[in-house]
């Protein structure tokens, strides 16, 4: 590992909920790749995901040299925690300081929703794919297509970060990024119920007047 990566993610990491954070050099050892997951508890979409990755991991990845760090969007620690500890593998502590480092990520990524998976270059710390999610998903359980997946991420030459095309992949789009949104934000769906409220009592209210209207003129 050197010292981008640390630049990256900060200079410590979690091994598990709870527990004291380690130096990120040595959690992250002798790693050919880092898989960088954005995800929360509160989103349905990571919740489904995220049993995949963990299959994904144990099955193929710690033994090819794939190792994981969790950036989380939990708003507080025991959220964090509770979802952290169904996870096999790092994390970026819970903090201010992740936080800021966790919005420089998103950006350097350009993270429109979550999950979200990036593939690094463990060894200098450059951008492989922001697709990896979709590769996951798509080996599925299938031992042959998962190792296929890996040989083809090590196989992409791995750029800068500041020069690489990012995909469309990272993170659902459309109605997906709205659901996800408005759970990330549940101030909006009161909002939204609310404004429904006061439309569906003015539609009442138009429909009574022309009652009333249509009564009156039968008179």
């Amino acid at each position: 590992m050197t010292k981008e990566i640390e630049a990256l993610l900060g200079p410590t990491v979690l091994t598990k909920a709870g527990a004291p954070t380690v130096p990120i050099a040595s959690a992250i050892g002798s790693a050919d790749i880092v898989l960088l997951y954005f995800s929360a508890s509160w989103c349905p979409p990571c919740r489904s995901f995220t049993p995949l990755l963990k299959a994904f991991v144990e099955e193929n990845g710690k033994k090819s040299g794939i190792q994981v760090v969790f950036v989380s969007s939990d708003s507080d620690l025991r959220s964090f925690e509770e979802y952290f500890k169904k996870m096999p593998w790092l994390s970026l502590p819970a903090g201010a300081e992740t936080t800021k480092i966790k919005q420089k990520l998103e950006q350097m990524f350009q993270i429109r929703g979550i999950p979200a998976l990036i593939a690094i270059d463990a060894k200098n710390g450059k951008y492989i794919t922001d697709d990896a999610r979709s590769d996951v998903v798509g080996a599925g359980g299938d031992d042959a297509k998962q190792k296929e997946i890996i040989q083809k991420w090590k196989s992409i030459e791995a750029v800068p970060i500041e020069e690489a095309t990012f995909s469309s992949a990272a993170g659902p789009t459309g109605i997906g990024a709205v659901v996800v949104f408005l759970l990330r934000n549940p101030i909006f769906i009161f909002g939204i119920l609310y404004f429904a409220r006061r439309a569906l009592a003015y539609l009442q209210e138009m429909g009574k007047d022309g009652e009333n209207q249509g009564g009156a003129a039968e008179l």
